[in-house]
Formats: C-alpha cells, sequence, structure tokens
C-alpha cells in the first residue's frame, strides 16, 4: 500500500464514512472513491501521539456489512 499513500491521508483526512473500531482508541475510516462497489478502509490508532496508521486495505463489502 506505500504507493497509495494519498489515498490512505485522503481517507482519513475526508473520509465517506467514520466509525469506532473494536479496539479501544482506534477509528475505522472508509472512502468510496475507487469504484461504487469498493471501500478503502484505514484503521487509525490514536493511544499514541502521534496517532499512526495500522493498516488500510480494500474492501468489496459495505462497512458494517458481515457477510
Amino acid at each position: 500500500m506505500t504507493s497509495h499513500v494519498g489515498a490512505i491521508l485522503d481517507a482519513v483526512e475526508r473520509p465517506d464514512l467514520r466509525e469506532p473500531d473494536p479496539a479501544p482508541g482506534r477509528e475505522r475510516f472508509y472512502r468510496r472513491d475507487l469504484d461504487p462497489r469498493r471501500w478503502l478502509r484505514v484503521v487509525v490508532d490514536f493511544n499514541d501521539s502521534p496517532a499512526f496508521v495500522v493498516t488500510a486495505f480494500v474492501q468489496n463489502n459495505e462497512p458494517g456489512d458481515t457477510s
């Protein structure tokens, strides 16, 4: 994902959706710019300063959809 740093930062700066992560002190940021069916999910940990990206990946399902 290092070649997609711009998209990752954009997801955090201008998310289409933002929700808490199950892990304490973390949040999930989503962007749907890839295409209508795929979302970029970026998980950020705010427990330390500065905060840091834990993971970033593309998912095919809607955020919150467990199917």
